[in-house]
């Protein structure tokens, strides 16, 4: 290739880059989280949160494999063998009917999907509502212990699952405040114009089988973008997310179409799947000495 084709190759590239429809949503998304931040109470930030409203934080990702076995070593250390084996996820979700993969595929992801060293950032599946609830107890106490041990100002740490209304409002993250008339971008928390929804964790196919292109694993790593305005990644896809009411999940995931996977939508589960997990808000109160 000559030099000037060349210098033009970078220039043509450079110049897509620098206005590709993303670059354009990630200067929305730091325009906005910038003001948002602004509004923001003198509280401490937990780890991998982002600030929503008032004293509430909301995880950026779902709790990933990482986070769970941390937790889990700590059952092991701290309290019962028969607790302990209570809080183990169920790894046979993988063998279900609906997961589309060969009987040997299926196997492997039981045996290795929570500690093969590859997944440790994809989201945590397999667990039930009250293992989640208990996550997010321990959770809890760690982050308080672990802050007021170090800092002069006392705070409490408490996790939880989110209300389907905070979740909603999370996901929504202030789309509806954009100057667009597209009313699709309430759907998905996303400028639909410019993030299609074709780039979330989603099924293309109501019934999955066998013989589609779903990767292997389906779920993907936690933090891939593009994030919503307030910085949170795979409201929609990747895993539905349970919420605080038992037997709800929002968002969709690897399983479900777009049309299933709306904001506004409810799945419905009954007992863990390999398309279910989670994601934690935390209230963060000042205590007195």
């Amino acid at each position: 290739m000559s030099i000037k084709k060349t210098v033009l190759f970078i220039f043509l590239l450079c110049l897509f880059s620098c206005s590709s429809p993303y670059k354009v949503w990630q200067k929305q998304v730091r325009k906005k989280v910038k003001t948002h931040l602004t509004k923001k109470p003198n509280l401490p930030t937990p780890p991998n949160t982002v600030w929503i409203k008032d004293n509430l934080f909301m995880d950026k990702t779902e709790v990933v494999n990482i986070n769970y076995l941390e937790y889990l070593h700590y059952m092991n250390e701290d309290s019962s063998y028969n607790h302990y084996q209570n809080q183990i996820p169920t790894n046979g979700v993988w063998m279900d009917k609906e997961v589309p993969f060969s009987d040997s595929v299926k196997l492997s992801l039981s045996l290795g999907y929570l500690e093969y060293e590859n997944y440790r950032f994809l989201p945590v599946v397999g667990v039930s509502y009250q293992q989640a609830i208990n996550y997010c107890k321990w959770r809890s106490e760690i982050a308080t212990q672990n802050f007021v041990s170090t800092r002069e100002n006392k705070y409490r740490f408490d996790y939880r699952l989110p209300t389907e209304k905070e979740w909603e409002n999370a996901a929504l993250s202030f789309i509806d405040s954009l100057n667009t008339s597209n009313e699709d971008n309430t759907k998905y928390g996303f400028d639909t114009s410019i993030i299609s929804p074709s780039v979330f964790n989603l099924s293309k196919t109501l019934n999955k089988s066998r013989n589609d292109s779903t990767p292997i694993p389906p779920t993907i790593y936690a933090y891939a973008e593009p994030t919503t305005l307030l910085g949170l990644h795979h409201t929609i896809g990747n895993v539905a997310e349970m919420i605080a009411e038992e037997g709800i999940s929002k968002g969709g995931s690897w399983l479900h179409v777009p049309l299933q996977s709306t904001i506004n939508e409810r799945i419905r589960y009954k007992y863990p799947t390999s398309w279910l997990g989670f994601r934690c808000i935390c209230e963060v109160t000042e205590v007195e000495n």
